[in-house]
């Protein structure tokens, strides 16, 4: 007997998680489709999963602070020398 998708409060059983995660995007059953749109729990609940969605403890680790000064200061070196290539153009009075 398969397992019911929804629980007796109307939120998704284990089995309903795993159909809604196991359909492709916009395949989803439409009925568990438009329970998840409204109810916050479920929401949590398929975000915060350890199967296949990144959860609590699960965040990627922040560039390191020498890739993030590099593009920061190519960024400024790229904006100066648009401005001094822009001052070159300008005619003098």
């Amino acid at each position: 007997m398969p397992q019911p998708l929804k629980d007796f409060k109307g939120c998704l059983t284990e089995a309903g998680l795993l159909a809604f995660r196991g359909a492709s995007p916009g395949k989803a059953p439409a009925d568990l489709a438009a329970h998840v749109a409204g109810c916050a729990r479920c929401q949590e609940r398929l975000l915060t999963s350890d199967e296949g969605t990144l959860g609590p403890g699960k965040r990627k680790a922040p560039p390191p602070l020498w890739r993030v000064l590099l593009v920061f200061f190519v960024g400024l070196l790229a904006a100066i020398a648009g401005f001094l290539a822009l001052q070159r153009n300008v005619p003098a009075p």
